[in-house]
């Protein structure tokens, strides 16, 4: 009784971290370009992170990372600030609907990275998801490209770019997540992160360019602000653990397919985006594709 009220915990904390997934994309949207510069945003939400960790990093014992894993960790932070440099640039061109459509393409990516540098085998299954998946992806640019102007070609590049930072971010840092507490190696990740953030974010600090250091902002790009610093920056890091103890992994990634949902969702009822019919026809495309990889099992 005891492991299945765990196993439960496991899918609620899994539920609960891909809705705030979903509505990150709104939220920063809500601020970005408008009211912040997006690499004062970035370094914004490192430095609020990097400060989260330290402080929580206090209550747990203490852990040295070896000297054997210190270039692993420097290059893990450079591959997390060019995911979180690009997530923010791209909404300077385009939605959320379109930043949340093209991450669902991430675990295709990751697929395909794991396959060419980590050697793992890739099934006849998993070609048909990756092939299904980029289907999906290819109507998001080609049938949106003169229908909707949130489809600008450099927001979807950056968006891609984004994506495939995350994919070797995962990959690299996989091994780390293993010998160092979540807390240990976030503390890290996030300094690091500011360190090279800050510099790119110095030449933005005027109010022309990011009006939210002054009195002339509504609140509720605070609170946009403050939502995605909380609950998307330090809130679901501490579920996303909690999930991986109860849950298998492919059953955790599953959860990924709410984020596009839950973004386009908010998107359209907010005013953020428009529906076009290409939206739901690439989602389900990117799903199924998605769903073919992680449900696949290639032999030994």
């Amino acid at each position: 009784m005891s492991e299945e009220k765990h196993r439960w915990g496991g899918h609620l904390a899994a539920l609960a971290v891909y809705v705030i997934f979903g509505i990150n994309p709104n939220c920063s949207k809500a601020v970005v370009p408008e009211y912040i510069h997006p690499e004062v945003f970035t370094a914004v939400r490192v430095m609020f992170g990097a400060m989260a960790f330290w402080l929580l990093s206090l209550a747990i014992p203490r852990e040295k990372v070896a000297k054997s894993d210190r270039w692993r960790m420097l290059l893990g932070a450079v591959l997390l600030a060019g995911t979180l440099l690009a997530f923010g640039e791209a909404f300077n061109y385009t939605s959320p609907s379109y930043v949340s459509l093209i991450s669902a393409t991430s675990p295709l990516l990751v697929m395909l990275m794991a396959a060419l540098f980590l050697r793992e085998p890739i099934s006849w299954r998993k070609s048909i998801g990756v092939f299904v998946g980029i289907c999906g992806a290819l109507m998001i640019v080609l049938f949106s490209w003169k229908i909707d102007a949130n489809a600008h070609p450099i927001g979807l590049a950056l968006c891609f770019v984004n994506i495939i930072f995350y994919a070797g971010y995962l990959l690299l840092t996989r091994s780390l997540s293993s010998r160092y507490h979540p807390i240990t190696m976030m503390k890290w990740m996030f300094l690091l992160c500011a360190v090279i953030c800050i510099p790119v974010a110095l030449p933005f600090l005027f109010a022309a360019t990011s009006p939210i250091f002054s009195s002339a902002v509504p609140a509720t790009a605070y609170l946009n602000l403050g939502v995605v610093l909380v609950f998307s920056t330090v809130v679901s890091y501490f579920l996303l653990p909690l999930s991986l103890k109860q849950l298998r992994p492919t059953t955790v990634s599953m959860y990924s397919n709410l984020q596009p949902v839950v973004t386009s969702v908010v998107a359209i009822a907010v005013g953020q985006d428009i529906f076009t019919w290409n939206k739901p026809v690439a989602l389900v495309l990117i799903l199924a594709g998605v769903y073919l990889v992680t449900t696949s099992r290639a032999k030994e």
